[in-house]
């Protein structure tokens, strides 16, 4: 769940992005999906997963988006092993906006709220705007690099080209996604979260980063990126 005055702040991030957009002469472009990013201190993360799975429930039977509000938890991920964050998914910062508001509007929001609130802690939270989408998958884990972009409209084209090594080294099912941090930037401009549907092949996209064509790839985007942070998640949304 987000904090309780996200739903009002979101319109103003969604005139942002679309600002955003209008300066980068990309007004033409198809929209590309938005993510809000919550941090969220629990010691009960399989708790709060199955709170916000009743959550996602009953706004999907209130007429709400499926599966509204996904949970990851750091695995490999330095000081934020263990730690959960709630992530929502939309088309446009508009969207997101309204679902955001309608979900507060649900009959069983006070129920949900209370228990939310016993056994967890909400912390800061960033919206993002895709410049590069793939999709992704349930119950997904990924490799989440923060980075800070020199050259956005190079770097775009370097993640075209890893798609391409990727497909051609049995590596097809493996997302691209980047995303441009529009609001709550701190000491990063992007995120690129490279997606897999299971522990497995997440696995086997590491092993693949000591692969002469993927150094070849890393040496390449170095003059374009400064990675700042990087780390594997995993979904553990019901």
């Amino acid at each position: 769940m987000t904090l309780k005055h996200a739903a009002t702040l979101l319109p103003l991030f969604a005139a942002c992005c679309a600002t955003a957009a209008n300066d980068a002469g990309s007004s033409g472009a198809p929209q590309m999906p938005v993510a809000s990013i919550q941090a969220v201190t629990t010691e009960d993360s399989s708790g709060y997963a199955t709170w916000v799975a009743m959550a996602n429930e009953k706004f999907k039977a209130a007429g709400g988006p499926d599966h509204f509000t996904h949970v990851y938890q750091g695995v490999f991920a330095g000081d934020e092993t263990g730690a959960v964050f709630a992530v929502r998914f939309a088309d446009s910062a508009v969207a997101l906006a309204k679902d955001s508001e309608a979900i507060m509007k649900l009959p069983e929001r006070h129920e949900l709220m209370e228990h939310l609130g016993a056994i967890r802690k909400l912390g800061p939270s960033v919206l993002l705007q895709a410049v590069h989408f793939e999709g992704t998958y349930d119950r997904e884990w990924v490799l989440v690099t923060d980075v800070q972009v020199k050259d956005e409209a190079a770097y775009i084209k370097a993640l075209g080209e890893l798609r391409a090594l990727f497909d051609s080294h049995g590596l097809k099912d493996i997302k691209i996604n980047a995303y441009r941090v529009v609001a709550g930037r701190s000491n990063h401009s992007h995120e690129v979260v490279i997606c897999a549907p299971s522990e497995e092949r997440s696995a086997a996209m590491i092993d693949s980063e000591t692969a002469p064509w993927m150094t070849d790839w890393l040496a390449g985007v170095a003059g374009v990126r400064t990675v700042v942070h990087n780390g594997i998640y995993r979904e553990i949304s019901k």
